[in-house]
């Protein structure tokens, strides 16, 4: 069974709907292959809903324990781990209803199988349905990266995979890996009530981020009796009836109930056969331009499989733009559809929150700016200290000739979400002076972006 169309998009999440939706919104004749086995993406099924439910519950355990600061008795809470699994269950059910209806229903042909190239414009399903395209989308996401360390394998580890359906409670963790999956399963299992140790191979604890950043997050740590070794990578494991037994570095030997592999994700390309295609076997990543076009110019990529940064709304971003440029490209016209970097958001869901949008002043300095940066502490704004916060801060950097702003971050609570207050000052290219004409409410939280852009104000 052989049927050409426009457009191909492999891959049904978040990056893969939204370049469907564009595409065959403009006319095109468009499939979407799938194989997984439930539709939904990563983002619903085992990412960003999911682990947000969870952390969820989490906090508000953590902030019941941390009562007393409020002049609150509160007796021993516990968490019944089947009512919270089934909490999660309920919510992840509506968001994945919303998406496989979209994903049925769409004005495109949803093909449910695994795809590989063939040719640079043929693809396979799993052996019994051949496609041709006159322009791809690659849209595969991403798989968990783990390393291979002696006697992991035949260990019971968990990924983020198996932490989202929560097994148990187990009485104590060992994070491996300090991104936002284990800066995240370390908040998350604190907060449930387990002993928890971080293992993170460099310092700072965070890395890629502002450096004050990464401290004020260290300092929580220590408050909630969270142990982090530092500089020493896992080189062992050995796992009994009475749980793992983990070696770090070359002598030292920790125990614990539970060992979770937050290692990282790669892009998931093995299966796609890209060679066919065109591409080099050593691909690691898929490279795409300010319009989502790889070097072979019909095939684009999007989300995880290319981006810098594997967030959602990137993924929608370079969706968007890829089924737009994919018309123009069609037609023999310019391709005008970009996605823009500089609008990036990165977050962890920790308590505090840690955010980071935009570029701060590493990244600016590459880009020739010569970069301006500020900082202010919860601990001097009025909110902050009713809420309690002790560690957290938001900076704000800009460039010091024209002033504009050009990323902001911080670490604080809700700061993820009111965050979004910046990334329309990046969107609309506004100068710290033009921000500052913005009123904000008071007492606020989000008010804090007005006292760091007045001491920024200052230093230009």
């Amino acid at each position: 069974m052989s049927e050409e169309y426009d457009v191909i998009v492999i891959g049904g999440g978040s990056g893969g709907y939204a370049a469907a939706k564009k595409s065959s919104g403009l006319g095109l004749k468009v499939a979407v292959i799938d194989g997984a086995k439930e539709l939904g993406g990563l983002c619903i099924l085992r990412g960003c809903m999911p682990t947000k439910a969870l952390l969820e519950t989490s906090s508000r355990m953590r902030a019941i324990r941390e009562a007393g600061e409020f002049a609150i008795e509160v007796q021993n809470p516990s968490v019944d781990i089947d009512s919270l699994r089934d909490r999660k269950s309920r919510l992840i059910d509506d968001f994945q209803h919303y998406r496989v209806k979209g994903l049925e229903n769409g004005n495109f042909d949803l093909i449910r199988g695994y795809a590989k190239f063939i040719s640079p414009h043929e693809i396979e399903i799993e052996g019994y349905q051949t496609l041709k395209g006159k322009a791809f989308v690659v849209a595969t996401g991403s798989v968990e990266s783990i390393p291979k360390i002696p006697g992991l394998f035949d260990s019971p580890y968990w990924t983020s995979d198996d932490i989202v359906d929560l097994p148990r409670l187990p009485e104590s963790v060992v994070v491996v890996g300090t991104g936002a999956v284990g800066m995240e399963s370390a908040f998350l299992f604190e907060g449930l009530g387990s002993k928890v140790t971080i293992i993170s191979r460099s310092r700072p604890l965070v890395s890629g981020v502002t450096p004050a950043l990464s401290e004020a997050m260290e300092k929580r740590c220590q408050d909630l009796g969270i142990d982090i070794i530092f500089e020493k990578p896992l080189t062992n494991v050995s796992y009994h009836d009475s749980g793992f037994t983990l070696t770090i570095g070359e002598e030292t030997q920790i125990d614990c109930d539970q060992l979770i592999m937050a290692s990282g994700r790669k892009p998931n390309l093995g299966p796609l056969n890209l060679v066919a295609a065109g591409f080099s076997d050593d691909l690691r990543q898929l490279k795409i331009n300010d319009y989502c076009q790889t070097s072979e110019p019909h095939i684009f990529g999007v989300g995880d499989v290319s981006s810098p940064l594997a967030v959602v709304h990137l993924a929608v971003m370079q969706g968007e733009a890829a089924g737009e440029n994919i018309a123009a490209y069609l037609e023999g016209a310019e391709q005008t559809a970009t996605w823009d970097e500089r609008l990036n958001i990165f977050g962890i869901f920790t308590d505090p929150e840690l955010v980071e949008l935009g570029w701060n002043q590493n990244e600016a300095l590459k880009r020739g700016f010569d970069p301006v940066t500020a900082s202010y502490r919860y601990d001097d704004q009025g909110k902050g200290e009713i809420v309690g916060e002790k560690h957290g801060l938001v900076s704000i950097t800009a460039d010091r000739k024209t002033g504009k702003i050009l990323g902001a971050a911080g670490v604080g609570p809700h700061v993820i979400d009111y965050a979004h207050t910046m990334m329309v000052a990046l969107h609309q290219n506004l100068t710290v002076a033009e921000f500052l004409k913005i009123p904000s409410y008071h007492p606020t939280l989000g008010e804090i972006w007005t006292y760091v852009a007045e001491e920024l104000i200052e230093e230009l």
